[in-house]
């Protein structure tokens, strides 16, 4: 039966630098890099994997510099390809979790190659999801933390809702801002918590909107995703996605549920990167109205 230890990466920090080297291989530690980190970031820990005798593994977890208000403590799970499937891994997630949580962070932002079908398994495994990141230069705000930016809000609506493909004759068209505000950003379905707002040079350039569907049942749809025409295609629509459902998961919430016209393909594009079960089509029926009913009066 083979011996696992954790051990203080400190008494060997040439073996922390020698294993996320080897692991990452498109990134490389030097020993006096990782010793400067520890320096620079008062709340790292890390711990070295010991499997009987040799350091196979490496874990860490903190909050670095510029990340204070941020919810997550970035971590490294790294195992040397040989030593996996041992158990390392699942005691250094362990230590490095018990380090997160006594820094007050709840999850751990850790990162991976995607030649690495070991490590994005694991992580799979417990909980993790891929998290896409904004652009460069773009920011993601939601409309509880700046409500001032709902008339952005609007005039992205204004661009985006007549190319959203739907059943009627003419085009969907957002109205006016008091309108639209009124119908969208009010209301029992309403959740500004869940509103999400991508900024570029301090202009709202796209948003996606949760709804509530059944507070009760937790469960909320994805009212809307839009994103001005010149900033289409650079992950924006995908990193909103990413922060409406992070925010299901850290809220509680048991379900999420998308609709899209078939014909939306840049919708249905975003939601192929994330893990939703189809539900049934969705059927628009259209036919007459009865002839010769009587108006209804009163």
């Amino acid at each position: 039966m083979m011996t696992i230890e954790l051990i203080d990466g400190r008494a060997d920090t040439a073996s922390v630098a020698r294993i996320t080297s080897e692991v990452l291989r498109w990134l490389l530690f030097e020993p006096d890099a990782i010793e400067h980190f520890r320096a620079q970031i008062p709340t790292r820990r890390d711990w070295l994997g010991v499997l009987d005798g040799d350091p196979v593994g490496v874990g860490s977890a903190a909050v670095p510099l510029g990340m204070e208000e941020s919810g997550v403590a970035v971590s490294m799970l790294f195992v040397l390809r040989e030593a996996r499937h041992q158990g390392v891994g699942g005691q250094l997630y362990r230590r490095a979790s018990a380090h997160a949580r006594s820094l007050g962070r709840q999850e751990l932002l850790m990162f991976s190659f995607e030649d690495d079908p070991d490590t994005a398994g694991f992580a799979e495994h417990h909980g993790f999801v891929v998290e896409p990141t904004p652009p460069v230069g773009v920011t993601i705000a939601t409309l509880a933390e700046r409500p001032g930016l709902a008339h952005g809000v609007w005039e992205v609506a204004c661009e985006a809702f007549p190319q959203i493909p739907h059943g009627g004759d003419a085009p969907m068209q957002s109205g006016g801002y008091e309108e639209f505000a009124a119908f969208h950003l009010s209301g029992p379905r309403y959740i500004p918590e869940a509103t999400f707002v991508a900024l570029a040079r301090g202009e709202v350039v796209g948003y996606a909107q949760l709804a509530w569907m059944s507070r009760s049942a937790g469960i909320a749809d994805h009212a809307m995703i839009a994103v001005r025409e010149d900033w289409r295609g650079y992950g924006v629509a995908q990193a909103l996605k990413a922060a409406q459902i992070a925010w299901a998961i850290d809220t509680g919430l048991d379900e999420l549920r998308a609709g899209n016209d078939e014909r939306n393909d840049p919708a249905r594009a975003v939601n192929a990167h994330f893990p939703y079960i189809p539900l049934p089509d969705y059927l628009q029926l259209r036919g007459p109205a009865v002839a010769g009913a009587s108006p209804v009066t009163g």
